[in-house]
This record gives structure tokens, sequence and C-alpha cells, in this order.
């Protein structure tokens, strides 16, 4: 080090820093310092292995940080609340640990756009909308993993004219235009006809 940089930084013991920056141990007063494994970082003693002392810095700790006036949960009846996570801020119960109801606004639209239909592979289950990772609905039966039947396109109960199929898809560029579900048949219609 030059004699410049050690007059601005002056160097310390490194026990003393630690102890400045992170505290003493509770269990047995040693300087606590960051340690890294992988890609977390936690404090731990630096009397280790003689103390084994740690503490996570990572915390998933949930904060309310308004009551909603006037909401229920639909699950125990409890207030709603607007509170803030791991992940960002969420609306869910105030009656947490015995209540995990949490609501989000695709949920509410996914439920009140669509209208479930049969589906056509089993028989016995509904085609169910659901979203994928990415953000992206699509519309499977709710009989997996024994039924696989999934369409891109929203099916809607609506009969073929030409082949008689009992389910066509709505076609994402024109809400009035339907498609038959049958790759055979590939009839469209609309919704005036």
């Amino acid at each position: 080090m030059s004699k410049k940089t050690e007059a601005i930084f002056p160097q310390h013991d490194n026990h003393q820093a630690n102890q400045v920056a992170y505290g003493d141990c509770p269990q047995c007063n040693a300087p606590l310092q960051l340690k890294h494994v992988g890609k977390s970082s936690f404090l731990g003693c630096t009397a280790y292995p003689k103390c084994d002392y740690s503490h996570s810095l990572n915390t998933s700790e949930v904060s309310t940080l308004k009551l909603i006036e006037d909401s229920h949960c639909p699950d125990c009846e409890a207030q709603l609340a607007v509170k803030k996570g791991r992940y960002g801020m969420f609306i869910g119960c105030t009656n947490f640990p015995s209540c995990h109801f949490i609501a989000t606004n695709q949920q509410q639209q996914a439920a009140s756009e669509y209208e479930p239909v049969d589906c056509p592979s089993c028989k016995t289950g509904k085609l169910q909308k659901r979203q994928n990772r990415s953000g992206k609905f699509f519309y499977a039966c709710d009989n997996y993993p024994k039924c696989k039947h999934i369409f891109n396109q929203e099916p809607v109960s609506k009969r073929c004219e030409k082949c008689g199929a009992g389910i066509m898809l709505n076609e994402l560029k024109n809400e009035d235009s339907f498609v038959c579900v049958k790759p055979a048949c590939q009839h469209r219609c609309y919704e005036n006809d």
C-alpha cells in the first residue's frame, strides 16, 4: 500500500472491523463476519468450529401495509389486507397461519371470463383455463395426468355445422370467429351466422 492510501484507508484489525459492522456472536461474544456459500450469504461466528452460530441474511417475512375496509376472505370471512412479501405486494387474508388465501387479479379474471366445457378426449373432465410460467393462458383437462388434452385457443361449447363436433375454438384474431376442433374438418363459422 502506498502512503496516500494508508492515510485515506488506515488498516484496521479485521476482528475490530467485523465487530463494528456485524456485532458480536450471542453465544460466545466473538465478532460475527459475512460468509458466502454458493449463491447464499449469512453471518457466522469468527470462532468457528468452536462456535457454530449462524444467522441468515435472507428474510422472507411478510408485513401488512394496509387493511382493506369492507373486504372479507372468501375462505374464512376474515378481513383482507395489502401485504408485502418476498416477491412483492399482494392481497392476502389477515388470519394467515390458519388461512392461506391470496387474491390475484389474473385468477379472478380467468374465472369470470371463461366457462369450462366438456373434454372431447376423455368425456368425463372439463377443460379449465390455466396459466403457464410465462403468463400465457391455455385450456387443459382437469383429469390430468390421466387425460393430457390441451388447447391454446379458448374452447367454446358450440356445435360444428359441418362435422357435428360439440366444441369449437375461438380464434384469437377475431373474437367472433370460431374453428372446429377436429383437424380434418377445420370448418370456420362466425357469431353472426
